[in-house]
């Protein structure tokens, strides 16, 4: 997705372990099979830095073996083709935050831009989830997390060159869309809480990566139960509705045969309604590689 890690740094992720034993030491890739095909499934993470052993055994068996590669949305480092979508869904000159946020909130995010040297007139003309996202972006480009190394861009470009056969289960129109449609009282809830926690969104993000490249997701799956009690508007749209609609899909690639590959935010992977957990309620087994 468009950056949503970005979004709260502490529901990486654009959502315990569904599998009962001893957490492995290496991100974990999940798998379900039929008679005649296999499913290899990924949790991404949408902003990366340099150094993060991300790539194991597992995964570069998974990803040999697979004919056919799917991730969120195809193209997501094409600036230019992404860049009018944000701006015209994530602008709003005619209604500016300093109309529509308390005093407070205004306060708040003057503060957390001014480090940045940031000027508070240069977000006034955004919407509340853009205004979230630009803002959740700068303590992550801080601590060295670049989306130019996405892990979803990096696996699009290998597939590409492996000639792999790449499919997306949504549009870039229809990831921004889904945050342009949240209320304005949601939006607000998540730009005032992206403020909350500002200052440590870059350690937050640090301390989960790291926890996901020694195979725990604890803390991620903690974080987001949190994110689910604060805002459950947004946790909805932004993981269950949409897990469900992965899973629809996964049911047809299963119906067909060969071997996939699926790679998509890691936050979909963890907490109820989960991926996982949704294709064990719908009769699949679901286990972790070695």
């Amino acid at each position: 997705m468009l950056s949503k890690s970005a979004i709260l740094a502490r529901i990486v992720a654009s959502a315990g372990l569904l599998v009962a034993g001893p957490v492995a030491a290496a991100p974990p890739i999940w798998v379900v099979e039929d008679a005649n095909s296999t499913v290899y499934m990924m949790g991404t993470i949408h902003l990366m830095r340099e150094g993060g052993a991300w790539r194991t055994k597992a995964f570069e068996e998974a990803f040999a073996q697979a004919d056919e590669v799917w991730l969120e949305i195809l193209g997501a480092g094409n600036a230019a083709e992404l860049g009018p979508m944000v701006m015209r869904h994530g602008m709003s000159p005619d209604e500016p935050l300093s109309d529509i946020l308390s005093d407070d909130d205004l306060a708040l995010l003057e503060a957390a831009l001014e480090p940045y040297g940031i000027p508070l007139e240069s977000m006034d003309g955004m919407r509340p989830w853009f205004a979230a996202i630009q803002l959740a972006t700068l303590p992550l480009l801080e601590a060295g997390f670049d989306p130019a190394m996405s892990l979803d861009l990096m696996i699009e470009g290998e597939a590409q060159n492996a000639g792999k056969r790449l499919r997306a289960f949504e549009t870039a129109e229809e990831q921004i869309s889904m945050l342009a449609g949240l209320s304005e009282d949601e939006q607000i809830e998540m730009l005032r809480q992206t403020l909350i926690e500002f200052e440590r969104a870059g350690d937050t993000l640090v301390t989960q990566v790291e926890a996901w490249i020694d195979g725990d997701l604890a803390a991620l799956e903690d974080a987001i139960a949190e994110a689910y009690a604060i805002a459950p508007e947004f946790h909805e749209a932004l993981f269950l509705e949409r897990n469900v609609a992965f899973v629809d899909d996964i049911e047809e690639i299963l119906a067909g045969e060969g071997t996939v590959l699926i790679a998509v935010g890691l936050g979909h992977f963890v907490g109820e309604g989960s991926i996982p957990d949704l294709l064990e309620e719908r009769g699949f087994t679901v286990d972790v590689l070695d």
